[in-house]
């Protein structure tokens, strides 16, 4: 977190752009170090209890394997968007496929590279909950497609194009699965759960709308 801080202060300061106050970025360091100490030692409070001594304490269960391999992601993913040609390729097309093209950018082999990169995503989250649940299903994520668009704009996605970002992405997932789980536990049916969520997208793209006029304009 200090050195993402940091590193974006020197690129900013590197290109001529005026930087932003110290004690924002200090703000987020805090905020951020401390997010992340929470949440490592919420994970490892959790006892393990089939690792327990003679005297019945048992060490904690530490950060999930597939936490860890969604960090992984995320940051792997994130570097991709913000640091490499095919990123700024993504983000270019996602904006503007007529400029993109104008612009010499292959928007055909763009478009496959993406669709591989969903394809490997897509092997990577099936291997996990295979293992997870110890058993496969070819309909497993059928009929999710309305909770993706909705994690992605609540995640800062416009759907205009040309903006976004991984983590946004992710937390806004954590949002809506949250919300869905909540519902779940209220015995909320799966019709309604449904409604609701289509009405919080309907309110993140009414947001969107409002931002993107008020940033034109």
């Amino acid at each position: 977190m200090i050195w993402y801080v940091w590193n974006t202060r020197r690129e900013k300061a590197k290109y001529g752009s005026r930087p932003e106050a110290g004690w924002l970025d200090v703000t987020k360091i805090v905020v951020g170090c401390a997010a992340i100490i929470a949440f490592v030692a919420t994970m490892a409070s959790y006892p393990n209890r089939a690792h327990a001594d003679e005297t019945g304490n048992a060490p904690g269960m530490g950060i999930g394997v597939p936490v860890l391999i969604l960090i992984i992601v995320v940051s792997l993913l994130t570097f991709l968007a913000n640091r490499t040609r095919f990123g700024r390729y993504v983000f270019a097309y996602g904006g503007n496929p007529e400029a993109a093209v104008l612009a010499g950018i292959n928007t055909r082999r763009l478009l496959l590279l993406i669709f591989v990169l969903m394809g490997v995503l897509s092997a990577l989250a099936a291997v996990i909950v295979t293992a997870r649940l110890n058993a496969g299903t070819n309909s497993l994520g059928q009929l999710a497609e309305l909770y993706v668009i909705a994690a992605a704009v609540i995640g800062g996605t416009s759907l205009a194009g040309g903006l976004g970002s991984v983590p946004g992405a992710v937390v806004g997932a954590l949002i809506i699965q949250s919300l869905d789980n909540g519902m779940v536990l209220l015995d909320v049916s799966s019709a309604k759960r449904q409604i609701i969520i289509g009405l919080v997208l309907i309110g993140a793209v009414w947001l969107d709308v409002v931002y993107t006029k008020r940033q034109t304009t």
